[in-house]
């Protein structure tokens, strides 16, 4: 149980840290003026740590589901 309490925070700061990552590559390419932008990187790691905090919340609801049944 405390293996999957550390993994659920372990997969939660990286969702954070990816999600941050492509905020500032988004940035990055809109200040970009040279030639076309491109946001694909950016918007494909900004999902990447919004999946990343879901997959870490649903560790922690099972940690809170088994804690309810006792087991």
């Amino acid at each position: 149980m405390a293996r999957t309490f550390i993994l659920a925070w372990v997969l939660a700061v990286l969702g954070l840290i990816m999600f941050l990552w492509g905020i500032s590559g988004a940035y990055e390419q809109y200040r970009q003026t040279e030639r076309a932008p491109s946001y694909g990187g950016a918007v494909a790691m900004i999902c990447g740590g919004i999946a990343m905090w879901g997959v870490a919340q649903v560790l922690r609801l099972e940690l809170v589901l088994i804690a309810m049944h006792g087991h």
